[in-house]
């Protein structure tokens, strides 16, 4: 079939009035743009287009645009050097959209558990060392306090997390309906931590950004570890102030978590241990193998 395609005619007024006012919108943004320069040289770049629009509103004398003015700026390379951009515009998306889609708090600070493996919680904690900074990250279960897994690492990563949680599958059998349960740090948001819980059938839990009542329990732990396992061993002076190697700390910390699943007396327990304990309750009792 023969196809018309209409042509609109535009008459000439209109076209050179269509010219006219781009040069003239060409014009108007040259002028901001001058604006916007001596407005960064005065302040060493360090306004950003939030800021700049009422800054600029003032020395023209005329109204702007958020958008009007942040494109001005970014084309003519007048943006702000206080806080650039640490990941490209993608990035910032993916990252918005991932925070949008966070499961809920199933815990909702209620650290309890009628049965082992059900409930667990996880968090990390730093470990000052002579040479640098170690971070550990825990899973607890909240039926007797036990540690189920953990992981040790130089860095803060997606890694730790996903380690941790390979560790947790090794040593547990790994049940339908299991929680884990963590804040919303960065590591566990990460897509490659959240397809590994996906994957092993455990449901994810998190609690609110910076509110430590959120993960109480392991909280609580984290403060054991580092005062039993190592103030009191090496003195807190020294482990805060980085006097003890990173071998020496790795190995209390090792050596205290064995000590505390099999032996370290628990009060709620009625002074059992956490694997004293779990032993007692014949229900849903599997083989767990401590890390030394």
């Amino acid at each position: 079939m023969r196809r018309l395609c209409a042509i609109a005619e535009v008459s000439r007024c209109g076209y050179y009035k269509y010219l006219r006012q781009g040069s003239e919108k060409q014009a108007e943004d040259k002028r901001i743009g001058e604006i916007i320069l001596k407005i960064q040289e005065q302040n060493y770049y360090s306004i950003g287009s939030r800021k700049m629009v009422p800054l600029l509103e003032k020395e023209a004398d005329k109204k702007y645009g958020i958008k009007r003015t942040r494109r001005i700026m970014k084309e003519n390379n007048l943006q702000s050097t206080v806080r650039a951009k640490k990941y490209s515009d993608e990035v910032y998306v993916r990252r918005r959209k991932m925070k949008e889609s966070l499961p809920p708090d199933l815990i909702k600070r209620n650290f309890f558990a009628l049965e082992p493996y059900k409930r667990l919680v996880e968090d990390i904690t730093y470990l000052p060392c002579l040479e640098q900074t170690m971070y550990l990250n825990t899973i607890e279960d909240l039926f007797n306090g036990e540690i189920l897994a953990y992981a040790i690492s130089d860095s803060i990563n997606t890694k730790l997390c996903t380690d941790t949680v390979e560790i947790l599958a090794e040593r547990v059998k790994i049940t339908k309906g299991i929680i884990l349960h963590s804040d919303n740090g960065s590591t566990y948001l990460s897509y490659a931590y959240r397809e590994l819980l996906d994957k092993m059938n455990i449901r994810r839990s998190l609690g609110f950004t910076g509110s430590c009542y959120d993960n109480a329990a392991i909280e609580a732990l984290n403060g054991i570890i580092k005062t039993e396992g190592l103030y009191c061993r090496f003195g807190k002076s020294k482990v805060k102030n980085r006097m003890i190697t990173r071998k020496d700390i790795i190995s209390a910390v090792t050596e205290f978590i064995e000590f505390y699943n099999t032996f370290r007396p628990k009060e709620r327990l009625g002074f059992l241990s956490p694997v004293e304990f779990r032993l007692l309750n014949p229900k849903g009792v599997y083989p767990v193998v401590i890390h030394s």
